[in-house]
C-alpha cells in the first residue's frame, strides 16, 4: 500500500514539475537529482570517503556546468576530458596501493557519464522549443513500460529475461512493456504533439521500449554487483532515487538527440 500511495504522489508531482514549473526551477530539480543519485551510487561502491566525495563533487560540477552555463555548447566536450583527468589525478594521488585502483577509477568515471552527463541532458531537453511536451513524451512511455512489464510478467511471465541480473524480469514482461510504451507515446502525441508525423512517434516509442527496461536492468546489475537491494531509502516503498530514475536515465538523452537532430523542432 505504501508503494502504491508513493507512486501516485510521485506521478502527480512529476506532472506538476514538468508542466508548471518554470525552466529554471526544473533545472534545479534535475541538478538535485544528479547530486542525490551520485551520493547513492558512490555510497554503494566507495568505502573511502575521499574517493566517494571526489566522485560526487566532480560529477556534480560537470552537471552544474551543463545545466546552468554551457547548455548545448561544444565546450562541454573538453570540460568532460578535464573532469576525467581530474579524477585520474585524484585517484593516483589518493591510493596507497595499485591493486583495484583502476576499477574504482572506472566506476567514478562511469558515474560521471551515467549520472552527471545523462541526467543533465533532461535539462537540455526542457530548453528545446517544445521542451515540456517532449519531456512528458519521454516520461510517460518509460513509466508505462515499467507498469506493463510488471503486469504482463505477473500474468503470463514464464521465461527469464536476464536471470543473473534480475531473476523476476521475464521476456513476456519485456514485450508487455512495448504495449505500455506505444500506449503512452500515442496518448501524449494525440494530446500534445499531434502535428508530428505518426511514424516518428512509432520510432520513438519502439526505442523507448528498448531503452527503458534495459536502463532498469543496468541499475540492477550495478546493485547486485555489490550485494545491494535498493540504492537508498529516500522514497518510501521504492528505495532510492536511482531506483526510480533507472528507466529514465537513458530515455531522456535519446529523446533529446532525436528531437534536436532528427525532428529539428
Amino acid at each position: 500500500m505504501v508503494r502504491v500511495i508513493t507512486a501516485i504522489i510521485l506521478g502527480f508531482a512529476a506532472v506538476v514539475g514538468i508542466w508548471w514549473l518554470p525552466a529554471w526551477a526544473f533545472d534545479w530539480l534535475v541538478f538535485l537529482a544528479v547530486v542525490g543519485s551520485l551520493l547513492e551510487l558512490s555510497r554503494m561502491f566507495f568505502a573511502d570517503l575521499c574517493e566517494r566525495w571526489a566522485t560526487v563533487v566532480i560529477g556534480s560540477l560537470v552537471a552544474f556546468l551543463m545545466i546552468f552555463y554551457f547548455r548545448e555548447d561544444v565546450v562541454m566536450l573538453p570540460l568532460l576530458v578535464f573532469a576525467v583527468f581530474a579524477l585520474c589525478c585524484f585517484f593516483m594521488w589518493r591510493t596507497q596501493q595499485m591493486e583495484g585502483v583502476a576499477n574504482r577509477l572506472g566506476i567514478s568515471v562511469m558515474a560521471l557519464l551515467y549520472l552527471g552527463v545523462s541526467l543533465s541532458l533532461w535539462s537540455w531537453l526542457r530548453h528545446q522549443i517544445l521542451g515540456r511536451e517532449f519531456i512528458m513524451f519521454a516520461v510517460v512511455p518509460s513509466c508505462l513500460c515499467d507498469t506493463f512489464a510488471y503486469l504482463t510478467g505477473k500474468l503470463i511471465g514464464r521465461h527469464r529475461l536476464a536471470p543473473v541480473v534480475s531473476p523476476n524480469k521475464t521476456i513476456e514482461g519485456f514485450f508487455g512493456a512495448l504495449i505500455g510504451s506505444l500506449l503512452g507515446s500515442f496518448v501524449v502525441w494525440y494530446l500534445l504533439i499531434h502535428f508530428i508525423p505518426w511514424w516518428h512517434i512509432l520510432i520513438l516509442a519502439s526505442c523507448i521500449w528498448f531503452i527503458s527496461p534495459l536502463g532498469d536492468l543496468i541499475e540492477s546489475m550495478m546493485k547486485r554487483s555489490v550485494g545491494v537491494k535498493d540504492s537508498g531509502k529516500v522514497i518510501p516503498g521504492h528505495g532510492g532515487l536511482l531506483d526510480r530514475l533507472d528507466a529514465l536515465t537513458f530515455a531522456g538523452p535519446f529523446v533529446y538527440v532525436y528531437v534536436k537532430y532528427v525532428l529539428q523542432v
